[in-house]
């Protein structure tokens, strides 16, 4: 299967990949990336449960995307885990409105792929790894100020952004929202 010219980040890191000499290099774990200028420089994986050692591939490595599978050429750069502790990154980052009040965390993002520039954020209200959370979409223009672990952005609430994927519970949130204010208008 051909490359696709963008991709989400959970996407790469949910694949086993393989490097053409045919050897498993599990399944990756963590991006690479530049956060200043909006980048993702490549990705790292974990060989096996036991390894203390990482695999580290460059974007550019990237060759084949299969249902479960990803082919890379060439080999990986190796590396241990407290190494790749302080590879900078803004993945699980706190999101701060203008107010600096946490309103989200970053969960994930959707990159170009022969560029490694990243498009977009995808922004959790709450624990993004659990199944089945919102995510807004959060653009570039709209971060103000970012550090490791710490995003500003120009707006009040995530009701600011567009929704993107919506959970069972946002859904009945916005519902319940707009029959009060339904029953308000009534009432007067």
């Amino acid at each position: 299967m051909a490359l696709p010219n963008e991709l989400l980040l959970s996407n790469l890191l949910s694949h086993n990949v393989k490097c053409d000499q045919g050897l498993d290099h599990g399944q990756g774990i963590l991006a690479w990336m530049h956060p200043p200028v909006h980048r993702i420089l490549g990705w790292a994986t974990k060989p096996s449960v036991l390894s203390l050692s990482r695999s580290v591939w460059r974007l550019n490595q990237l060759k084949i995307i299969s249902n479960l599978d990803i082919y890379t050429k060439g080999s990986p750069a190796l590396s241990d885990q407290s190494t790749l502790d302080r590879f900078p990154t803004l993945i699980d980052a706190s999101l701060l409105n203008k107010n600096n009040e946490k309103i989200g965390v970053v969960a994930d993002f959707v990159f170009e792929i022969n560029s490694g520039r990243i498009l977009y954020y995808l922004i959790s209200r709450s624990n993004p790894k659990l199944p089945g959370t919102s995510r807004w979409r959060l653009s570039l223009h709209k971060i103000v100020d970012q550090q490791p672990g710490l995003v500003i952005t120009d707006f009040l609430t995530l009701d600011d952004i567009p929704l993107i994927k919506s959970s069972l519970r946002e859904d009945f949130l916005k519902n319940s929202k707009k029959l009060k204010q339904d029953f308000k208008k009534i009432s007067y």
